[in-house]
């Protein structure tokens, strides 16, 4: 008799800790809440953001907006004001917003210093970084004199929102090169972005 008890316990317990567990997916996940992204007019960024765009709906369903700016440093502010949730900033431009100027040193070093700083100092989350150096100058993909990582940047306030958002970004890290990005560039001048960031990330198998 005490064995069968035992066997319906374990049996209800058991139904127990699975029913919790699927209660408690849609809580980790992104569904019907609308996430923006914020970029500059530049087509580096523009499709970039577009990319982060697609990629965040077809992983989580999450309806994703994009706003655009003057440039990085407005971006940053409309994260920093609650207006935006993510942008793609650039290492120097976050070493010089710290030191005046970009420090020397290796990349993985910087990336280090700027990422501490700023989730200590604006609760700012930097994310992997894609690959590929900017700001792009042009549409032909030529780079600024002072070239350096781009990197995703949210916040742990909206990390809290989309418990998700920092594993699926940062599956993009280190995908996009150079190379890469110029040939994006090129595809974009024909066709829609969305429609070349759609085939670029239906080819690395991410969606």
């Amino acid at each position: 008799m005490g064995v069968i008890m035992n066997k319906k316990t374990a049996f209800i317990l058991s139904f127990c800790l699975f029913f919790l567990h699927v209660i408690a997916i849609p809580s980790q996940s992104c569904v019907g809440r609308i996430l923006t992204v914020s970029t500059n007019e530049s087509i580096e960024q523009k499709l970039m953001g577009q990319l982060l765009a697609t990629y965040i709906t077809e992983r989580t369903g999450t309806t994703v907006n994009i706003i655009t700016a003057a440039d990085v440093d407005v971006c940053e502010e409309q994260i920093k004001q609650c207006k935006a949730d993510i942008f793609i900033n650039y290492l120097n431009v976050g070493l010089a917003n710290i030191y005046g100027t970009a420090a020397a040193g290796e990349d993985q070093e910087k990336y280090g210093l700027v990422k501490q700083h700023y989730i200590e100092t604006f609760d700012m989350v930097w994310l992997k970084p894609l690959g590929y150096k900017g700001p792009v100058i042009n549409d032909n993909g030529e780079e600024s004199s002072q070239v350096s990582l781009a990197i995703p940047v949210t916040t742990r306030e909206v990390l809290n929102r989309f418990p998700v958002l920092d594993r699926v970004v940062n599956k993009l890290g280190g995908r996009i090169d150079r190379r890469t990005l110029q040939r994006l560039i090129e595809a974009a001048k024909t066709d829609e972005p969305e429609s070349v960031v759609r085939k670029f990330l239906k080819d690395q198998n991410l969606i």
